[in-house]
């Protein structure tokens, strides 16, 4: 078994943001992409960060995540995260969620994220998909009923919402998550027009949930069978 090398998060700066956007214009689709000019603008804010994933004997790069910090309900958002090329399929990926887990989830309850709904037409990136949803899982994270919408320029995507609380905490109330999404929304897709629109469209599918460890939500209270879907971490 590969013993993997220890490896420690720490914070970017504008400085690092063309590495990472060269970076994420590899990894991830262009509909989920930010433009370049709206990132840079949120990275002079005090909320949004860049966190580097670096070796610790020498430093090398291994990944990145994005974060915005919500505030006034204790959650942080995991806007992407994603390991170097070079650097995947060995571990580090599980590493890298963890030690985002540690270092937040004491001060915050819990990192909110969302993931790709399953492909019908590309067989190939379904079972991606599928895989990525089971490493989640597998790490502690629970698929939530909310049908979350993530904005675009041409609209928006539907995406799973998920949440890895911390240690102890094993509900999340709709109350929270319609304040998250809301700063969410606000804070990192000022630059479009139509985020009150799309709330408005999937709020209903907001449901308060328990989080047990079966690792599917129960809801707290009766309600009518909701349709479960899923930016991608």
């Amino acid at each position: 078994m590969r013993t993997l090398e220890p490896a420690s998060i720490t914070l970017g700066t504008v400085d690092d943001l063309p590495q990472i956007y060269a970076d994420m214009e590899k990894q991830f689709p262009p509909d989920e992409m930010y433009k370049y000019k709206n990132l840079l603008h949120l990275l002079h804010g005090d909320k949004y960060k860049i966190l580097l994933y670096k070796r610790n004997s020498d430093g090398e790069l291994l990944g990145y995540a994005l974060v915005y910090t919500v505030e006034n309900c204790n959650i942080l958002w995991l806007d992407y995260i994603a390991i170097l090329k070079e650097h995947q399929t060995h571990g580090y990926g599980a590493q890298l969620f963890n030690a985002l887990w540690h270092k937040y989830c004491g001060p915050y309850d819990g990192i909110l994220f969302s993931l790709e709904h399953i492909s019908k037409n590309n067989p190939s990136l379904a079972k991606r998909q599928e895989l990525r949803m089971q490493f989640y899982e597998k790490v502690g994270a629970y698929r939530l009923h909310a049908d979350f919408q993530l904005p675009c320029e041409n609209g928006a995507l539907p995406m799973y919402l998920y949440f890895k609380p911390r240690r102890g905490l094993c509900a999340i109330s709709r109350t929270v998550q319609l304040q998250a999404i809301r700063q969410i929304y606000e804070y990192c897709f000022y630059h479009f027009a139509h985020n009150k629109e799309l709330l408005a469209h999937f709020k209903p599918t907001i449901l308060d949930e328990r989080l047990l460890p079966t690792r599917r939500p129960v809801l707290q209270h009766a309600a009518a069978p909701v349709v479960q879907s899923v930016r991608r971490a």
